[in-house]
């Protein structure tokens, strides 16, 4: 097994060497792509200091499976920050410092409509919290952990009873871009761990990686650097999850931001409005904080007080039983009597 592994190590070593001396080459050249949204790929990012009321959302969630049935348990938080100068002078939180989580109860699902149900649930949690912040709040930004929009595994199939479900789900989309476009609040998505491929299709021919954007970027970009913005998608109107949201899929740009030198670059999601510059200059000024880990303070604050706890699961389990008695049964890998 050791064998095997430093052969898989040198193989990755290998690998990010070629993708380092691809990168280079690319910077060297100036390259240029058609589909993006400003004159040059490469360009600085001057964060500033922050300034504004600043609100993040973010959701956590539980599942519990059983024979029959499935129960999910979740929440959305919200944290608003207030900066003056760089500096936090308040904070607030919605709907509060430490909410009650909800559920939600299904029967009747098979594997795959199980893992939609948990993304549905999570999505509109997360949504309903950030329209309500929103109109709460009135927040200059408004981030969001995750794509603004769901994700193409996100979406049932047409014949699955959770597919209104989803639609549903798209109409609260709408109505959070709709309010923050008639509000002047500037809406973000910011994702962790993107695997998104968009960057690396606008390379295709030009290099021979196949790799997620981030990947081939943490080569690309320097600490202070942004790519520039490009659509989301080439044909939106052809997008399996676009083409449903209407015209905001004309709207949603893309850009990848490095702030710091010992982390990967961050992909940042935003509706077309305020310029380029601004939006990604003041995502990295809220992101500079940790030099491994570039990632907005707020998000990071939302993140905890929406995180799980499994006692609060059991919590659940114990009281649903109450009612159910032996009708609902726990999955035999779950009660198995010898381990």
């Amino acid at each position: 097994m050791l064998e095997e592994l430093k052969r898989a190590a040198e193989h990755i070593s290998r690998m990010e060497g070629s993708r380092k001396a691809e990168a280079e080459s690319v910077r060297s050249q100036q390259i240029e792509l058609k589909d993006l949204l400003e004159p040059q790929m490469v360009l600085p990012l001057s964060p500033g200091q922050a300034s504004g009321r600043v609100s993040a959302v973010d959701g956590g969630i539980l599942n519990y499976e059983m024979h029959g049935a499935d129960m999910l348990i979740g929440r959305a938080v919200s944290s608003t920050f207030t900066y003056e100068n760089g500096k936090l002078a308040s904070s607030s939180y919605f709907p509060g410092a430490f909410s009650q989580p909800e559920y939600d109860i299904a029967t009747g699902l098979d594997e795959r409509e199980m893992l939609w149900h948990k993304s549905l649930f999570r999505l509109s949690l997360e949504v309903g919290n950030a329209l309500k912040t929103a109109e709460k709040e009135n927040p200059d930004y408004l981030l969001m952990d995750g794509s603004l929009v769901p994700l193409m595994s996100d979406k049932p199939s047409e014949d699955s009873q959770l597919f209104e479900k989803y639609f549903e789900l798209v109409s609260k989309y709408q109505e959070l871009f709709s309010h923050c476009e008639k509000n002047g609040v500037r809406l973000v998505g910011v994702i962790k761990d993107s695997r998104g491929k968009r960057f690396m299709e606008m390379l295709a021919g030009r290099v021979s990686q196949r790799c997620a954007d981030t990947v081939f970027l943490h080569h690309l970009l320097k600490e202070g650097e942004r790519t520039s913005a490009f659509r989301y998608s080439s044909r939106p109107g052809q997008h399996a999850v676009l083409k449903d949201i209407g015209p905001w899929a004309e709207k949603l740009c893309v850009s990848y931001i490095k702030p710091v030198a010992a982390d990967r670059p961050a992909r940042i999601e935003y509706l077309q409005g305020a310029g380029h510059d601004e939006i990604c200059n003041f995502i990295a000024s809220l992101s500079g904080i940790n030099r491994t880990y570039a990632y907005p303070a707020v998000l990071i604050d939302a993140d905890l007080r929406a995180a799980m706890d499994p006692a609060e699961l059991e919590r659940a389990k114990r009281t649903l039983s109450l009612f159910t008695g032996p009708e609902l049964l726990s999955l035999r890998r779950n009660s198995r009597p010898f381990r």
